[in-house]
């Protein structure tokens, strides 16, 4: 079934779920694709649901940016993720039109799992997760070949930054400018493969006034979060994310 503007109930949950993603993303600097993607996709398609979502990430994720500049600097010690996740999108976006995200879910699963053992069990060894420089090439390839087929990349992105050890001010940055680099290319190749239809980028555009609203609230809150309780919510959006992952494959 397609996303309509006559489907109040539907879009009322779907507005909801957009809104709680944009306030945890304005906190820690990511959440909204994991609360957005499985609503709208309850709606309409899958395709569409990423596709809906290209609007609201490019305005949410260019509000952090611009929220958090002043840790623009750490752009170059990631160039070779970032270059590698924008590549990695174009290539997604085009599997988006026929890959089933079954087996890219589970590769997630096992990922992201693997990364909440051994934060739980011993943390030295999260650096294979990002600390490792030589892994930003082949994870930021893997961060964008994800988003641009399921537009859930966080499983990849968050733990890479948060591996690296950055506070909860740079993290939000790093993995805002990130999300942001890999929503231009899909943008991109969203357009150059029509995905991108008028009623699409109405609805998309019109999910945008809600992500803004409530990504500079949770900017506002993250103000007066410790790093601890940071920690605690960026840890529990990682196990919201595999939870999720795990029902979806199931």
């Amino acid at each position: 079934m397609g996303l309509t503007l006559t489907s109040t109930d539907l879009l009322l949950v779907a507005v909801l779920a957009i809104s709680l993603g944009s306030l945890i993303k304005g906190i820690t600097g990511m959440g909204l694709p994991l609360f957005a993607v499985p609503a709208l996709a309850s709606l309409t398609t899958v395709e569409e649901a990423v596709v809906l979502l290209v609007f609201p990430s490019l305005g949410a994720n260019l509000w952090l940016i611009i929220s958090h500049r002043q840790y623009r600097q750490l752009i170059k010690e990631h160039v070779p993720f970032v270059v590698m996740g924008f590549a990695g999108a174009f290539v997604g976006t085009w599997l988006l039109q026929s890959l089933a995200d079954r087996w890219l879910k589970l590769i997630l699963v096992i990922w992201l799992g693997l990364y909440l053992i051994q934060y739980f069990r011993d943390r030295d060894a999260l650096r294979v997760f990002g600390a490792n420089r030589k892994m930003a090439y082949p994870l930021g390839a893997a961060a964008g070949i994800v988003q641009g087929a399921s537009g859930l990349s966080g499983q990849v992105v968050g733990p890479y930054f948060h591996a690296r050890g950055l506070s909860r001010h740079p993290y939000a940055f790093a993995v805002a400018f990130t999300f942001f680099v890999l929503s231009i290319a899909q943008f991109t190749a969203m357009t150059n493969l029509d995905l991108l239809t008028a009623e699409r980028t109405q609805m998309s555009l019109l999910a945008l006034v809600p992500t803004l609203v409530f990504t500079q609230i949770g900017i506002a809150m993250s103000a007066k979060v410790s790093h601890a309780v940071f920690t605690k919510v960026l840890i529990t959006t990682f196990i919201l994310m595999e939870i999720k992952l795990i029902y979806d494959i199931i």
